[in-house]
């Protein structure tokens, strides 16, 4: 709604720029019409020559034609010189290719240009553009453009209006200092822009005395001066530095310009601090965004008022006031009865508390935006309430309104979006609410407790995304539309076959994100996988679903995550798999799936950030192939029937082994859906949500593993969680295991390790959960730190263990230690003492040992003997001869040959 204000004023403002331009040679109609100047046509046939690519836009620029006529080209009626280039795209499908040619210089009353929406391939925008003296108008917006801004555009002292916005940070400017010169300048958009290393941006920009728009949005801009000796835009009407890293408190020259001031964007920012009560003295403010900054402290009342009055009442000049993620707290009691002519009301995500009643919200009627999402607000109207506005979009999450199902909805007939989730309403779902609206595109009823069934939504042909999530609905899948994209049905109790799937996908190639977990969904999987190729998220988790996976499942390329975990499925992972390469999560733990683990999961899907094979019926080796996975946060193959060791490649799983990794994020900051995963973490299974992002986790119990715990292990130094048990691994804890400072769970229980507990586990600080029993560990069990507070259950079934918390003292004669270990010890202490010693690899002795005998066996005997040397140039020399003479008389034989022959 913003952006529509905005563009209406924007646009009666330009319109009026337009006509002036239009009608400033026009005002004698009756004068005699000229033709286009020979020289400027020409010019003009040059500058096209410069393009390239969808040249239709110059269908009409005919030589024989008056130029004048020509489309994009308008002329001054009296002289017929040309005095408007408008060149520009209506969208990017439609851009022309090409660079700019000095024959503009050639239009020397050229007074507007507009190039915005084409396609520069990358060039710097020419000096030249700076000697088009009579420039009013210059637009070079979304052109593709890149480099220095040229300080020469200085030079255009008529400029009313310049647009070099949405060239993607292409752009930059060392300064600003080139604005000094365009005092008649009214509009200046430099979205964009980096501006990152303009100190005095601010001091530049404020000499526009004339300014009626600025937008500064994306610069990179990271300091604004909270005050200015003198504010000289005093006529600005429309402020925009959305999308930078502004931060301090709200400036306070921005409240000498309160009585033209009518658009104000500052979202998205680093702003601190309160709201200035100064807002109030803006007069003409119309919208006002502040969001996604770190304000605090309450609304003030005062925003946006106004000093005239009507029936006794003061009003806000406010139509439109966005504060949603910040951290502002206070109820809005005081401020609502101001805001009664607001049409957008945007609170959402702060820390808001209260009752909001019917009787505040009565004089409403212009309201279309009212989300109150994310705070602590309570909506207590009655069940007869009928509220005067028609709202497009409704934002209640979090709020207050159950246990009933909110009766005045059923009087919003026009809204797009809904999301009531998180309302404590334990109710059936009416009938009347999936027919209300036929606009209707995104709804959000998740995390209550609704009942009832879902009807068929196939008809509502807007309806793109659908979170029905953790209710008790029930009944079969219902059909939904063909142009869903998000469809989260997870955590209720949906049964029957899910064929329904396969009709959807076929009429709908816009899905994107199925979730339909946590049901009692049953029957097998459908084989339809070749459609629905946008698939990012496929997740049918915990559910009743028996069978194998098809062969199709191989098409979804575009796959992030695919969920098939806590169900019944058999067979062998499909081959066709190896096809998802943009997968980042694969669980398929808790079936019955059997076979070998593939090789090419480490092969081809190096994306993977969880894998999760757990309790299947998988058997032979941990392949060696999945350490090529280095982006492994969460690696669970516990309860399997694997054997043989683990490999000993696993320091090669990088996330793994740092402690904040580059990406801690499953997908990236934006993405809305999380993943929800079980893991056994602590000896508990638990869910995994929100901080699912957070867990490195490496699970290998439960299986048949032998042979020693390799030492790179120790290296993965981000794990929080480490789970061996339940094993045949030999030998001794690595000694260096104690770099692994963050863990805080780790098992190596049931397995057959011995020797001694290593002393450096006592710097294991975050660890609260550690299991070594049932094994064959020997001597005392360290003390200090975490150490002195784990019980004896912690080590039982280690017979050669002592000291507390066990009730055997360790006594001086060592009877406890394993005498085998103390030998072990002994000659690993030589080895590391050798291993001082420079050792020289057999491959390297054998290199150099040939290399000698090579050398001194040939070529030093020839160097220095003089004879030799002789001898043996004269017998190459002699070879040489042999092998040319053999040449040239084979050469002869074949010529003479042929010549027979062609006789």
């Amino acid at each position: 709604m913003g952006s529509i204000l905005h563009e209406l004023v924007t646009m009666f403002i330009f319109i009026a720029y337009v006509f002036m331009v239009t009608t400033e040679y026009s005002l004698g109609v009756a004068a005699l019409k000229v033709q286009c100047i020979d020289s400027e046509q020409k010019a003009l046939q040059n500058f096209k020559e410069g393009f390239h690519s969808h040249l239709d836009r110059f269908s009409s620029w005919v030589p024989e034609e008056d130029c004048c006529k020509w489309r994009g080209v308008r002329c001054e009626n009296e002289t017929g010189h040309v005095i408007t280039l408008d060149l520009h795209s209506s969208d990017s499908s439609e851009a022309m290719q090409g660079q700019l040619r000095e024959s503009l210089l050639d239009l020397p009353y050229l007074s507007y240009l507009d190039l915005s929406l084409n396609d520069f391939l990358q060039i710097q925008i020419p000096e030249f553009i700076g000697s088009l003296s009579r420039l009013k108008y210059l637009n070079l917006s979304n052109a593709n453009f890149r480099g220095t801004i040229p300080d020469q555009l200085g030079n255009l002292s008529h400029l009313v209006s310049l647009d070099l916005s949405g060239n993607g940070y292409s752009l930059r400017v060392n300064n600003l200092n080139w604005l000094y010169h365009l005092s008649p300048l009214k509009f200046l958009d430099l979205g964009g822009v980096d501006l990152s290393i303009s100190v005095n941006w601010l001091d530049d920009i404020n000499m526009l005395s004339s300014l009626i728009e600025l937008n500064l949005s994306a610069c990179k801009l990271h300091n604004l001066p909270q005050s200015l000796p003198l504010v000289n835009f005093t006529s600005l009407k429309i402020l925009d530095l959305s999308f930078n890293s502004l931060n301090g408190t709200i400036p306070d020259w921005l409240f000498e310009i309160d009585q033209s001031l009518v658009f104000l964007y500052l979202r998205r920012n680093e702003f601190h601090g309160s709201i200035p009560e100064a807002f109030g003295n803006m007069t003409s403010l119309i919208v006002l965004d502040l969001s996604e900054n770190n304000l605090e402290g309450p609304i003030p009342t005062t925003l946006g008022m106004i000093s005239q009055k009507n029936q006794s009442k003061e009003f806000s000049s406010l139509r439109q006031l966005y504060l949603y993620h910040n951290q502002l707290n206070g109820s809005l009691q005081k401020i609502l009865p101001k805001l009664s002519r607001i049409s957008v009301l945007d609170v959402s995500w702060n820390s808001l508390e209260g009752v909001v009643t019917d009787a505040e919200l009565l004089d409403f009627s212009n309201l279309q935006v009212l989300d109150f999402s994310g705070n602590n607000l309570t909506l207590n109207v009655s069940s007869s309430w009928a509220p005067s506005f028609q709202l497009e979009r409704i934002g209640l999450n979090s709020c207050k309104l159950g246990p009933q199902f909110p009766q005045w909805l059923r009087t919003q007939k026009h809204f797009s979006a809904i999301d009531i989730s998180m309302n404590g309403i334990s109710d059936a779902v009416p009938d009347w609410f999936w027919n209300l609206s036929s606009k209707i595109r995104h709804v959000n009823l998740s995390s209550n407790v609704l009942t009832g069934t879902v009807p068929d939504l196939s008809s509502k042909i807007k309806l793109s995304t659908i979170d029905l999530s953790l209710n008790k609905l029930s009944g079969p899948l219902p059909l939904l539309s063909s142009s869903i994209s998000t469809a989260c049905l997870a955590g209720n109790l949906f049964s029957g076959p899910i064929f329904r799937l396969c009709e959807m996908l076929k009429v709908n190639n816009s899905v994107r994100y199925l979730d339909f977990s946590n049901n009692t969904l049953s029957g097998q999987i459908p084989d339809c996988w070749t459609h629905g190729k946008n698939l990012v998220i496929l997740n049918l988790a915990s559910n009743n679903l028996s069978g194998k996976i098809p062969e199709s499942i191989g098409h979804l390329l575009q796959l992030n995550s695919l969920r098939f975990d806590h169900n019944g499925l058999s067979g062998k992972i499909p081959s066709s798999l190896k096809n998802c390469t943009s997968l980042i999560v694969l669980d398929l733990g808790q079936n019955r799936f059997s076979g070998e683990i593939p090789e090419w999961i480490g092969e081809n899907l190096l994306k993977l950030m969880i894998l999760g094979l757990s309790s299947n019926a998988f058997k032979g080796h941990i392949p060696v192939e999945v350490c090529l996975l280095e982006s492994l946060k969460i690696l669970d193959l516990s309860a399997n029937y694997l054997s043989g060791g683990i490999p000993r490649c696993v320091d090669n799983f990088k996330a793994m082994a740092e402690r904040d990794t580059v990406r801690s994020y499953i997908y990236d900051p934006y993405t809305a859906y999380i993943e929800d995963v079980i893991l056994t973490a602590k000896g508990l299974q638990l869910r995994y949500g929100e901080v699912l992002k957070y867990v490195k986790l490496l699970d290998l119990s439960s299986n048949g593993l032998t042979g020693e715990i390799p030492q790179g292990i120790t290296s993965l130094i981000g794990l929080l969680f480490l789970n061996l048990s339940r094993n045949n691994l030999v030998g001794a804890i690595p000694a260096n295991i104690g770099a692994m400072h963050i863990i805080e769970s780790l098992d190596l229980s049931r397995n057959q390790l011995s020797c001694s507990i290593p002393t450096s586990m006592t710097d294991l600080f975050s660890l609260s959960c550690l299991d070594l029993s049932h094994n064959r560990l020997s001597g005392s069990i360290p003390s200090g730190h975490q150490f002195d507070t784990f019980d004896a259950a912690t080590y039982q079934g280690n017979h050669n263990l002592c000291g507390p918390p066990l009730a055997y003292n360790c006594s001086e004669d060592k009877s406890y230690e394993d005498p085998n270990c103390i030998d072990k010890e002994v000659g690993r202490k030589m080895e590391a003492e050798t291993g001082h010693r420079l050792h020289i690899p057999p491959f390297y002795m054998s290199m150099g040992l040939g290399f000698i005998v090579g050398f001194w066996g040939f070529w030093g005997p020839l160097l220095l003997k003089t004879s030799w040397r002789h001898a043996y140039f004269r017998c190459l020399g002699n070879l040489i001869d042999q092998i040319y003479v053999r040449v040239i008389v084979a050469v002869a034989r074949l010529q003479r040959k042929f010549q027979k022959q062609a006789a």
